[in-house]
């Protein structure tokens, strides 16, 4: 079996492609690359790629003779062309069903939750500025206050776990309704979008990013919370328009906890970057010293599935090998 690791040249994709190879066992010949690209003979010959925020694109595809499987070592799988894998009846896989990084982005999603209701940032940099910041009539409790979770996958669960925990009332949008006893045990109330945005005291969002998610989130949408909102991203940045919700921040309207962006990373120039009212974190939320080592265990997992000739799992595209 051959395999193109593609990870970005910042996290030395020779050393990880090492990494793996020993993982797998003499059964693999692995490549390690920054880009499709960068070894053509390594993409021609694939029987799978493992791809970590490196770009497949339909061309890169197209150019991969024997390719059977592209595997993503995360739960967002928008840096691969599905359709295009789809054409050519590649399955393409993520890691969403092993809980690898599941509660590592619920975690991260309350952190930012509690980061804007408690006016974290403006206290810490207020202090280090030699200030003692007055934030005690801006700052708001969680418990008590209703939750709006937009998108209820495997994310979204875990994130309404914790809530619960802190006392806050429970209401979710998805497309696909969750079981009756999954409702009955996390106290979660389905709800239209309208009227989640227009109710919830904070909202997060957990959804994958595809045609039918980009921009789900825009200035109308935003215009129908009620004032002073929190409001949560650490799905993917092009869930939101990002310059109505820094448009928002910047009025007033929302208190924004975002941890990704439509540009990564975001340029000098980013709306969000000089908003007013907003935290902001590099792209993290699902990578933690242990998560990333889950991980890539379930990535690489299912990889002996398919050598093994296996059943695997969590295919995204439909493409059923």
């Amino acid at each position: 079996m051959r395999l193109l690791a593609l990870f970005p040249s910042r996290m030395n994709p020779q050393g990880i492609g090492e990494f793996v190879a020993s993982s797998l066992g003499d059964a693999w010949e692995v490549t390690g690359a920054a880009s499709p690209d960068d070894d053509l003979h390594a993409l021609e010959h694939a029987d799978a790629i493992l791809a970590a925020l490196v770009d497949v694109t339909a061309a890169a595809i197209d150019k991969a003779t024997y390719l059977a499987l592209i595997q993503t070592p995360s739960h967002g799988f928008d840096h691969v062309d599905v359709d295009a894998a789809a054409a050519r009846d590649i399955p393409v896989c993520n890691v969403g069903t092993s809980g690898a990084e599941s509660g590592t982005v619920a975690e991260h999603a309350m952190l930012l939750m509690l980061a804007c209701a408690r006016r974290l940032v403006e206290a810490n940099d207020g202090i280090r500025r030699g200030d003692w910041p007055a934030l005690s009539g801006s700052t708001i409790e969680l418990q008590g206050k209703t939750l709006g979770i937009v998108g209820l996958g495997h994310i979204g669960r875990e994130v309404a776990k914790r809530a619960k925990a802190f006392g806050m009332q429970l209401m979710y949008n998805d497309p696909v309704p969750a079981d009756e006893d999954v409702e009955a045990e996390l106290r979660l109330n389905p709800v239209g979008l309208d009227e989640l945005l227009a109710t919830a005291d904070v909202v997060t969002v957990h959804v994958p990013l595809d045609a039918t998610t980009r921009g789900l989130i825009g200035a109308a949408e935003l215009e129908k919370m009620r004032p002073g909102t929190i409001f949560v991203n650490t799905s993917r940045g092009p869930v939101v328009d990002n310059v109505a919700l820094a448009d928002a921040a910047n009025e007033g309207r929302v208190v924004a906890g975002v941890d990704v962006f439509d540009l990564e990373p975001p340029p000098p120039d980013h709306p969000l970057r000089s908003a007013a009212n907003v935290v902001l974190t590099p792209h993290i939320a699902g990578t933690t010293r242990e998560s990333v080592v889950r991980i890539m265990a379930a990535a690489l997992e299912n990889l002996r599935r398919f050598e093994r000739g296996d059943k695997i799992k969590d295919i995204v595209n439909g493409v059923m090998p």
